[in-house]
C-alpha cells in the first residue's frame, strides 16, 4: 500500500513551517491560472536577480525503497512570461549533503495557461534519513526581470514495488457547449501509462433529448457518442469511458492527446454551459539517472597517435564527447628535476589534437593527436567536472551527469618503446623488401632507402640529406597506406622505425670518413639536377 510522506496544496498565503524549512523570496498567491487546488499556488521567480528557493523539511526515507515526488507546475500563468535560461529546477539532497538536480522545466517552453503534472522516482542515494528537496530558479539580472513559475500539489509518496503513481489531468470550458462549436481539449506532457485510462466527461447544457448529444473523438478517431439516453437539461450529465492502455499509448505517442467534442445540431445555446474532461491513469514512474559515466580504461594505440578511452555502458552526450576542448594532451619533455615525476617540471607542452570520435555502440572515445607520440612521457587529460575554465563544460552522459571523480588523467611512458638497438636504414630496406607491394611502389621505396643508405656511409656531412630521404620515405608510406597498398599495421611499424632512425641520426651522427692526409678524387652521392647521382668530387 502507498503512504503519503509529504503533501502541500498551498491552502493559504503563508508557507506551512511543518513542510518548508527555508523560503527565499517565494510567495503564495492566486496569480496562477486554473490552480489544481484553487485558489492558491506557490510562485517562484527571479525577483531582483536573486532567484527564489523553496526548501522542504528533512524526511526520513532510510526504510523506503520506492518513493515518488509529484508536483504540478505552470510556466508564466497569469504572471510574467518566462524567458530562455530561467528554468524551474527541482533538486534533492543526498546522504553526503550535496544538492543534485532531479528535474528541470525549461524556461524556453511555451507560456502555460494550465498546470502540467510531473512525477519522478527518487534515486537510491535520496533514500536516507535526512532527505530534502527544493524548488529553485536562477533569476534575471535586473529588478524587473521577474519571470514567474507556479508550483502546486506537491506530494512525496511511498509506493509498493509494483505500484505506479496515479496521473490525473482535467480541463474545463464554459459557455460554448452548443452547435456548431467544436470544443478541443489538448492534454500535453503525458507520462507513459502503466495500465488502462479512465476518461470522465461532465457536461452541463441542452442535453435532455436523444438527438441532443455529443460526439467524442481522440486524435481525430471516433471514440463514442455521449448522452443519447441519459442527458439532462442544464444540469450535470456524466459519462465514463475506459481507454485501453494500447490505445492510450498509440494516441499519446508524442506525449499529447487532443480530444474534440462536437455537439449535435439540436444542442442549443439556451443558458450557461460547461464541459469538463478528466483523464486519469496509473503511470510508469520516471526514474532519474544520477549515475555518472565511468572511464574504465585508456590505451594508446600501437602507432602512438590515438588514445582509446573505454567508457562504461552509459551513453554520452555526443556533442560534449567529441568536443576537442574537453581533452588535453601534454608532453613532459623529460624529467628536468629528476624526481621521477616528469609532469611537475613546468616545461610541459601541449600536443595538438587532430580530431575526436565517439562511438555509442562500443562506448569508446578515440582522441587523435596531430603527430605521433614517441620517445617521451605523455598525459591525456579528460575534462569531466563541468568547470568551464579547464575545457568546454566537460564530458557528460545524456542525463547531464559528469564523469565519476571529475577530471581523468592517464599517463603513458613512450620512452620504453625505444629499443636498445636503434634500427638502421638497412633494417628498413630489408623490411620493405619483404612486403608484398605493387612492383613500381616497391621499387620507389627501395630506391629511396638505397640512396639514403649509401649517403649515410659517407659520414655526418650527409645527415641532412639522409633525413630528407627518410622523411620522403615516410610520405611515400603515407601515400601507399591511403590507397590501400600497405596495411595500417605495416604502415605504423615502418613509420615508427623510421622516426627512430632519424632520431638516431640526430643524436649519434655517423663519423666523417678519414682520408689519412691523402687528397684524392672519388665518386660521391650528391644532389644535382633534381636527382641523386654519382659525381666526381675532389
Amino acid at each position: 500500500m502507498s503512504a503519503t510522506l509529504f503533501s502541500d496544496t498551498f491552502d493559504s498565503t503563508e508557507f506551512d513551517a511543518a513542510n518548508w524549512s527555508a523560503v527565499q523570496n517565494a510567495t503564495i498567491d492566486d496569480v496562477g491560472r486554473d490552480e489544481p487546488s484553487a485558489p492558491y499556488a506557490a510562485r517562484i521567480n527571479g525577483a531582483a536577480g536573486t532567484g527564489d528557493v523553496l526548501e522542504s523539511v528533512a524526511l526520513d526515507l532510510s526504510n523506503e525503497s520506492n518513493v515518488t515526488l509529484t508536483y504540478r507546475f505552470q510556466r508564466g500563468g497569469g504572471g510574467n512570461v518566462v524567458e530562455t535560461g530561467n528554468d524551474l529546477v527541482l533538486q534533492y539532497r543526498n546522504a553526503a549533503g550535496d544538492w543534485v538536480d532531479m528535474d528541470r522545466k525549461l524556461g524556453s517552453g511555451s507560456h502555460m495557461q494550465e498546470f502540467g503534472h510531473m512525477t519522478v522516482a527518487l534515486p537510491t542515494d535520496a533514500l536516507h534519513a535526512n532527505f530534502q528537496f527544493r524548488f529553485m530558479m536562477t533569476g534575471g539580472s535586473t529588478a524587473i526581470d521577474t519571470d514567474d513559475w507556479f508550483v502546486d500539489d506537491v506530494e512525496v509518496r511511498s509506493l509498493d514495488a509494483t505500484e505506479g503513481e496515479l496521473f490525473t489531468a482535467s480541463q474545463t470550458q464554459t459557455n460554448n457547449l452548443f452547435f456548431p462549436n467544436v470544443l478541443t481539449f489538448d492534454f500535453s506532457d503525458l507520462p507513459a501509462p502503466n495500465g488502462d485510462a479512465t476518461l470522465t466527461i461532465r457536461a452541463n447544457g441542452d442535453l435532455n433529448f436523444f438527438l441532443e448529444n455529443l460526439v467524442l473523438r481522440a486524435e481525430g478517431q471516433y471514440v463514442d457518442q455521449l448522452f443519447l439516453a441519459d442527458g439532462v437539461d442544464h444540469d450535470e450529465s456524466t459519462a465514463t469511458i475506459i481507454l485501453p492502455q494500447s490505445l492510450l499509448e498509440s494516441l499519446a505517442a508524442d506525449g499529447t492527446i487532443s480530444f474534440t467534442v462536437t455537439p449535435s445540431a439540436l444542442v442549443n445555446n439556451s443558458g450557461p454551459t460547461s464541459l469538463t474532461l478528466e483523464l486519469s491513469y496509473e503511470q510508469v514512474p520516471v526514474v532519474t539517472d544520477t549515475d555518472p559515466p565511468v572511464v574504465e580504461s585508456v590505451e594508446l594505440s600501437d602507432d602512438g597517435q590515438s588514445f582509446v578511452v573505454q567508457m562504461n555502458d552509459d551513453d554520452l552526450d555526443a556533442i560534449a564527447a567529441e568536443n576537442a576542448a574537453n581533452y588535453t594532451i601534454l608532453q613532459a619533455n623529460g624529467d628536468a628535476n629528476g624526481d621521477g615525476d616528469p609532469f611537475n617540471d613546468g616545461d610541459e607542452t601541449e600536443v595538438a589534437i587532430a580530431s575526436v570520435q565517439y562511438n555509442a555502440e562500443t562506448d569508446q572515445i578515440v582522441v587523435n593527436a596531430l603527430d605521433q607520440l614517441y620517445n617521451d612521457n605523455f598525459r591525456l587529460i579528460i575534462d569531466g567536472d563541468g568547470t568551464a575554465s579547464d575545457g568546454a563544460g566537460g564530458v557528460t552522459d545524456l542525463a547531464g551527469n559528469h564523469l565519476a571523480n571529475g577530471d581523468h588523467f592517464a599517463d603513458f611512458d613512450r620512452t620504453v618503446d625505444v629499443e636498445t638497438d636503434t634500427p638502421t636504414i638497412q633494417d628498413l630496406k630489408d623490411a620493405t623488401d619483404q612486403l608484398n607491394l605493387p612492383r613500381r611502389l616497391q621499387f620507389r621505396l627501395s630506391c629511396t632507402l638505397k640512396i639514403a643508405l649509401r649517403l649515410s656511409e659517407h659520414g655526418s656531412g650527409h645527415t641532412k640529406a639522409v633525413t630528407f630521404l627518410l622523411t620522403k620515405y615516410i610520405r611515400q608510406l603515407d601515400w601507399a597506406e591511403a590507397r590501400g597498398h600497405i596495411s595500417e599495421a605495416d604502415h605504423a611499424a615502418l613509420v615508427g622505425q623510421t622516426h627512430k632512425v632519424i632520431d638516431g641520426l640526430e643524436e649519434n651522427p655517423p663519423p666523417k670518413p678519414h682520408n689519412h692526409g691523402h687528397h684524392h678524387c672519388h665518386r660521391r652521392w650528391t644532389w644535382s639536377h633534381h636527382r641523386w647521382g654519382r659525381h666526381r668530387r675532389c
